[in-house]
């Protein structure tokens, strides 16, 4: 009854700092002429960092393989990076690799584009196929390593604004194992063998707490260019956006803002600036392109922008545990300038419930950090058979994992900790139409 007694608390609280809800705040954040920088923001504590999009044209995915992130390989397309699959095996053709090879295989129909929903799936992450949880488009992943393997032979295309350059990239495997020797190992060169280089991208310590690591093709540079995952929200950012039945090709550049990892945003329009009823639970989406750039739209009769003004957006932070209420009131395409109204609404005790509309009233691990063993507190609001209990390091493979039954009411269930070795791990109950999370220390 305890774990009760703690939530009727908790939503005690809830409802007191709703009710102390500050007044809306005006802020603005400049992204440069050209929209040459993006800018990282934290919606509690203002701008976080500010790093030039010009200087990096792939990015290797640093984030954990397992329930927060895979093998993503983005490319930065609004800055004259294009990306063709050439359909052929890396290791027989890589250095032999001749303009033949190239006919019918480039252009618009074939370009990959990043994913505007998802950070998990980039360019090179386009062609997986989706019934095969172990295909990553540019490798496979290896059970019995803890490898993914690639043999896929990419062209880059990067334009710097007056010259075009082809380079061939073959992706040839991610290493998540052990942890402070996760990396990324690739091959890149110009079309014509020149430059041949094979790099290794560690993890640690530079990229533990971070999207990506970024690569300067030309230059041959790896780049730390963004501030902590924990320090920011949301990134103000210029990006193609897929816009289905539009003319030609479906990727447009925009400017809009995507979302970090575990924020989720409801959209809200036609509403007032005061019309807050229920914002707790809305459906809130995970799409990091949810806010995106439609907050704006050009008139081609006045040749300006105009702002919808009675669209809001309710944002509920990851880092912070946080509600806060989002509308645009400016925007200056000269320098880049936008301007919003921001408010917080209130705290909120996360469940790290993946559905809304599950039935868990509450997921806890006790005593987190754990010794030798760490108790499973459920609160269920019905009986559900078949679940299962699944604990993963980080690097995403699993160390435990048992079937419960969760009946209706409070639940516990006891894990031995004593034979895991010291570390972060993630500790999952799913039925396979929702999944509860909840990040756990073991420390001995």
């Amino acid at each position: 009854m305890r774990l009760k007694a703690l939530l009727f608390t908790g939503v005690i609280a809830f409802a007191s700092t709703v009710a102390m809800a500050q007044s809306w705040v005006v802020d603005s954040v400049e992204m440069g002429s050209g929209y040459a920088n993006d800018v990282f923001y934290s919606l509690k504590n203002g701008a976080a960092g500010t790093a030039s999009n010009t200087n990096w044209h792939i990015a290797f995915q640093t984030t954990p393989q397992g329930p927060y992130g895979h093998v993503s390989i983005f490319a930065n397309h609004t800055h004259g990076v294009d990306v063709y699959s050439l359909h052929l095996g890396a290791a027989a053709n890589f250095a032999t690799l001749s303009a033949a090879d190239t006919i019918g295989k480039t252009g618009s129909a074939h370009q990959l584009f990043n994913s505007d929903s998802s950070w998990n799936f980039g360019a090179l992450n386009k062609m997986n196929n989706p019934a095969n949880a172990f295909d990553y488009s540019w490798g496979f992943y290896d059970q019995q390593t803890h490898k993914v393997v690639g043999d896929s032979l990419y062209l880059l295309m990067i334009n710097d604004g007056t010259t075009t350059t082809a380079y061939k990239l073959w992706v040839k495997e991610y290493v998540s194992t052990p942890i402070d020797s996760i990396h990324w190992l690739f091959r890149i060169a110009n079309f014509d063998g020149s430059e041949d280089t094979t790099l290794k991208i560690y993890r640690s310590p530079n990229f533990t707490d971070r999207l990506f690591a970024y690569y300067d093709v030309v230059n041959q540079t790896v780049l730390d260019r963004e501030p902590s995952r924990s320090a920011w929200d949301i990134l103000f950012t210029r990006y193609k956006e897929y816009i289905p039945g539009a003319p030609g090709s479906p990727y447009y550049s925009v400017t809009g803002v995507l979302s970090n990892f575990d924020v989720t945003v409801a959209e809200k329009v036609n509403m007032g600036p005061d019309d807050t009823v229920g914002f707790v639970s809305y459906p809130y989406s995970d799409i990091i392109g949810t806010i995106g750039s439609d907050w704006k739209t050009f008139n081609m009769t006045t040749f300006q922008y105009e702002l919808e003004d009675s669209t809001y957006y309710f944002i509920k932070t990851k880092n912070t545990n946080e509600y806060y209420q989002l509308q645009f009131t400016g925007f200056n395409s000269a320098n880049g300038r936008i301007i919003f109204g921001k408010r917080y609404l209130g705290a909120y005790n996360p469940l790290n419930v993946t559905d809304l509309n599950q039935a868990l009233v509450a997921y806890k691990l006790v005593p987190n950090p754990a010794g030798n063993n760490v108790n499973v507190l459920v609160d269920s609001k019905e009986k559900m058979d078949n679940t299962m209990l699944i604990v993963t390091d980080i690097s995403g493979r699993i160390a435990f994992r048992s079937s419960v039954n969760v009946k209706s009411g409070l639940n516990a269930y006891s894990i031995n900790t004593s034979g895991l070795a010291s570390g972060t791990y993630v500790v999952n109950l799913t039925n396979g139409s929702w999944k509860a999370t909840e990040k756990l220390v073991v420390q001995h």
